[in-house]
């Protein structure tokens, strides 16, 4: 007796409905991912390493900057699309996902905190970070550094986040 090697197409359904539901909850949003109540939008200037310059923003007690290969308009969509585990620090809203940590302010413009590719300065790494960006690591920087007196350990630190870039 010989057989037909043609496909079976009672097999082909199933395995057609299994791949297409497969497909739609990789592509869902985590059951713990919430959506922001107002889109967030990405932060501003002063958290990119390569845009703060001396007196162009104020150096706060604490700075988070970010990397410029950090893909910063990607966590942006993904955080909207409900792809974030949503948190909360000291009443801040906050966001993480691919391993970063953002703040959320009130009128939903976003903020690093810490994570792959955010460098953490305090105040005074962050005033060594403008004038690296601005001088490069020459002898004019440690001079001004220097003469603003900018200890060893932050100069260091915005070193660092200066050749990461």
């Amino acid at each position: 007796m010989l057989r037909s090697a043609a496909p079976r197409s009672s097999l082909l359904l199933p395995l057609a409905t299994l791949l297409v539901a497969l497909g739609a909850l990789l592509a869902a949003p985590p059951a713990w991912a919430d959506t922001p109540a107002k889109p967030t939008s990405k932060p501003v200037d002063r958290h990119y390493i390569r845009k703060v310059l001396p007196s162009k923003f104020p150096a706060k007690d604490k700075n988070t900057v970010i990397e410029s290969r950090v893909d910063v308009s990607r966590d942006v969509k993904e955080i909207n699309e409900g792809k974030a585990k949503q948190g909360n620090a000291s009443g801040t809203v906050t966001w993480t996902l691919n391993k970063r940590t953002y703040g959320a302010h009130s009128n939903g413009t976003l903020f690093p905190i810490r994570g792959a590719g955010f460098h953490e300065l305090n105040r005074g790494a962050y005033k060594a970070l403008e004038v690296y960006n601005k001088f490069k690591d020459t002898p004019r920087a440690k001079e001004i550094m220097d003469k603003i007196g900018i200890p060893p350990a932050d100069r260091k630190a915005a070193l660092k986040a200066h050749k990461a870039g």
